[in-house]
């Protein structure tokens, strides 16, 4: 009996060993150059719930391995999880995901080369696509794509010599990114210490206004003076979510001065349209996505733009592939090119007047600095990092900001791979240690077997 469960142990060691050679046959194949993306455009399945994710991408993205006929210039995009991810289309790993649709229509102002005078022309670098967003309702995943990554839609494989594989350079990735929406987050104390050095002053905002249409002086004698930029906002946000569930905020334990995140919002009639116009559809209730971290007011990033930063300090190596993850940020896009920080033009300037211009972001995806930046002009890092840089309140030089690792989007939980996608290698350390360990059993269990 000892024998035959000898075997049996040994056999299965065998296959163990037999499998992780494989794998490092698969994977030394998979070493050889990349390629151009292969799944071409989404098409969600039936019923599935999606938001319109635009992107700019950089000129210095462009090259002319990426304006190949087979990739044509595209920018592409990768999800970890939900529905319809790359992973499930393709029968393995997906990468560099779908392509995205340029949009078509959209103009801006240049000056024609021969007359000098100003005419209308495409934007050449706006791209967009549906993708899977929370709401979908299903019991193991409510919140979908929550972690993007947008490219150009090639694969740079692993092999980095530009002789052997033409790709590794060409491509570009931003790092992982939340794909749901923006909220504010608490610790255990109610003190905000992960709001997003852009966004969290917007979501106080809108506070402010839902709150002062719902609760009036005559409703609320006395708790109604809420300025948004204000160090006691939250307070005072308090106050009226305790007077509106009939308590007196001044008697009650610290412990149970924290309301801001228990209001049922679903419950206000609230109406942001008059300020922040057709995004107002974007803000909604957290607390009302099925197993969420509760979280108040949100918005969607549907019809946003998501615009790279140039800036080395929040790019991210990748330790696997070696390639650079860059960084970026949603923004409310105006047209023409133009975006903001805040959800119209008009409320964008009034903000830079009210809060200073290093506390506002705007910028146009079609200047010269982005639209025909050149990778050869950007500073990018050659050292891989094990954590997320820092992040830092915007500068108005910069053309979008804000690091992904303080920003929170509702449940979801940011990937250790800082960004940059190994794109479907087998890390070659497991494997050498998982062939080691079954060469190991084969000769511990053989030595048994004799010795018995």
């Amino acid at each position: 009996m000892k024998k035959k469960a000898l075997s049996i142990v040994l056999a299965g060691t065998m296959a163990l060993s037999m499998t992780a050679v494989s794998a490092v046959s698969v994977s030394a194949e998979e070493l050889a150059p990349g390629g151009f993306g292969t799944l071409g455009e989404y098409t969600p399945n039936t019923g599935v719930k999606t938001n319109k994710l635009m992107f700019a991408m950089p000129g210095a993205w462009q090259n002319d391995t990426t304006k190949d006929e087979k990739c044509g210039g595209a920018a592409g995009i990768y999800w970890w999880s939900g529905y319809d991810t790359p992973d499930d289309k393709a029968g393995g790993h997906g990468w560099p995901g779908y392509k995205a649709v340029q949009v078509k229509g959209e103009t801006y102002t240049i000056k024609d080369e021969a007359t000098g005078e100003e005419k209308q022309a495409e934007i050449p670098n706006l791209w967009a696509i549906d993708v899977p967003t929370f709401g979908n309702n299903t019991e193991l995943e409510e919140h979908d794509a929550t972690q993007i990554i947008w490219n150009n839609y090639l694969d740079g494989g692993m092999e980095k010599d530009p002789a052997k594989n033409p790709f590794y350079d060409a491509s570009q990735q931003t790092r992982d990114f939340p794909g749901q929406y923006y909220c504010r987050m608490d610790d255990a104390s109610g003190s905000p210490t992960r709001d997003h050095p852009v966004y969290a002053t917007l979501l106080k905002y809108a506070y402010e206004q839902i709150f002062k249409k719902e609760f009036t002086e005559e409703t609320m004698p006395g708790v109604t003076s809420l300025d948004f930029t204000s160090d006691n906002f939250w307070v005072d946000i308090n106050k009226m979510s305790a007077a509106s569930l009939g308590e007196d905020y001044d008697k009650l334990s610290d412990d149970d001065k924290t309301f801001q995140l228990d209001i049922v919002l679903d419950d206000i009639n609230f109406d942001l349209s008059d300020v922040f116009g057709t995004y107002a559809a974007n803000f909604f209730n957290e607390d009302l996505v099925v197993a969420s971290n509760s979280a108040g007011l949100a918005f969607t990033f549907d019809n946003m733009v998501f615009v790279v930063n140039f800036d080395p300090s929040k790019m991210a190596v990748s330790p696997v592939s070696g390639k650079v993850g860059f960084d970026g940020d949603f923004y409310f896009y105006y047209g023409g090119g133009e975006y903001g920080s805040w959800p119209t033009k008009e409320l964008n300037e009034e903000m830079k007047a009210k809060l200073g211009e290093d506390k506002v972001v705007s910028g146009n995806f079609t200047d010269d600095k982005y639209l025909n930046s050149s990778i050869d002009d950007i500073e990018i890092p050659t050292t891989a990092e094990t954590t997320a840089p820092a992040t830092t309140v915007p500068s108005p030089s910069q053309d979008a900001t804000s690091s992904t690792s303080s920003t929170s989007s509702g449940s979801t939980t940011a990937n250790n791979s800082n960004g940059a996608v190994a794109t479907g290698q087998v890390s070659m350390i497991v494997i050498l240690l998982v062939v080691i360990a079954a060469g190991i059993g084969v000769v511990v269990f053989t030595r048994k077997k004799t010795e018995k």
